[in-house]
């Protein structure tokens, strides 16, 4: 009758493996017959699970048939060690999926499967050891199975957040697709940010693994001990503007480079300042920003506005300071135009902060010096400048 049943629920497969678990690696060597048989898997455990409340009142012989479903679940659960047998396999193939807009990675995949499966395996244990005729065999396989995945689950926490940081081979994953770079948010910083998020929205799951891991020894946390998981956050978030900062030295142009530190700070700071649970640490972004922007404007426009100073008393000089300065700032400005910084409330932030740092210099220049037909108006220079980082 188990048989006909599991064939009836769509997982008559199980079967091959309640003997041998290793017959499953084969089964699920890729990840899309992965996420395929796991969700028929949980599908059929979250029924007979119900099934199994639902018979302890209304089954004519409630005991027998709490008996029938638990022979059923002893019989699901080796797929679980056949997912971890096929999840610990170097040489699985895995789909090679574009992980960009929006898509999930193969490792993150892979650690979506292994929660799922953690999930139902932890409610059906928490529901059959709510029922008094609940056998001690099924409720220990089903504690040993949720033990084993809570390990899979955290290592493979652990493989997606190293692997995402410790990328140092592909430089598109940087934003650095060309000699001179780009200053756009780059993927490792998405990926991370994503990461994070997922941590929050699955707080009280994830908290119940992580903890698991301190207590384990398997994570250390480095402060906060209490709320591993908080921790968690605070040194992944640390650890990429670590990262981010060295990355950024691979930058040959310093504009380019502080430019780079604004938009990928700023995008962090943005998607993750309304989390409750770490907007505290988030908020320390806020200066961060603030002295990117700051040293962008020293290292860009300076060196502009400084064509205008001259010390020289006015009555010895011989040449205008104006086409030298007109000069750099085209120049300065031609660079700059294309690049990029997709967040529209920064960009405008920035640009009013280069018109604000060059725009009154310059008039003042024209002001003291009776200048009255410049080649560029101040006007026009400030329209110029409302037109930069379109990319």
């Amino acid at each position: 009758m188990v048989e006909r049943w599991f064939s009836e629920l769509g997982v008559g497969w199980v079967l091959d493996l309640a003997d041998d678990p290793s017959a499953g690696t084969s089964l699920l060597r890729t990840q899309p017959q992965r996420n395929s048989l796991t969700e028929k898997w949980i599908r059929a455990l979250t029924l007979l699970e119900g099934r199994f409340v639902e018979g302890e009142h209304d089954a004519p012989a409630p005991v027998l048939f709490a008996r029938f479903v638990e022979a059923a679940v002893l019989k699901m659960l080796p797929f679980v060690d056949a997912l971890l047998l096929a999840s610990a396999d170097p040489d699985a193939a895995t789909d090679t999926a574009d992980a960009t807009n929006g898509a999930q990675a193969p490792s993150e995949r892979k650690l979506q499967t292994l929660m799922d499966v953690r999930d139902a395996v932890f409610r059906t244990s928490v529901e059959m050891e709510a029922q008094r005729s609940s056998g001690e065999l099924v409720l220990s396989l089903l504690s040993a199975k949720k033990q084993g995945l809570d390990e899979v689950v955290w290592n493979t926490m652990e493989e997606v957040r190293t692997s995402i940081l410790n990328n140092n081979d592909d430089d598109n994953e940087w934003g650095i697709q060309t000699r001179q770079g780009s200053p756009d948010i780059c993927k490792v910083t998405r990926s991370l940010v994503t990461y994070i998020k997922c941590l929050t929205v699955d707080y009280w799951r994830v908290n119940s693994i992580v903890r698991t891991a301190a207590k384990l020894g398997n994570y250390v946390p480095p402060h906060n001990k209490t709320d591993p998981v908080y921790t968690l956050m605070v040194d992944t978030v640390s650890s990429l503007q670590v990262r981010l900062a060295k990355r950024s030295e691979s930058f040959p142009d310093h504009s380019l480079r502080f430019l780079f530190l604004i938009n990928n700070t700023h995008f962090i700071w943005q998607q993750l300042h309304s989390l409750y649970r770490i907007k505290y640490h988030v908020a320390t972004l806020t200066p961060k920003i603030e002295d990117y922007i700051q040293k962008y404007l020293q290292v860009s426009w300076e060196p502009v506005l400084s064509c205008l100073h001259n010390g020289t008393p006015r009555c010895f000089r011989t040449n205008s300071a104006l086409p030298k300065f007109d000069s750099e700032f085209q120049k300065t400005y031609t660079a700059q135009k294309l690049w990029k910084v997709p967040d529209p409330k920064l960009r405008t932030r920035l640009r009013k902060a280069i018109v604000e740092k060059v725009v009154p210099g310059s008039t003042r220049y024209l002001e003291d010096n009776n200048v009255t037909n410049p080649g560029v108006t101040p006007q026009e220079r400030e329209e110029m400048l409302m037109e930069l980082f379109e990319g």
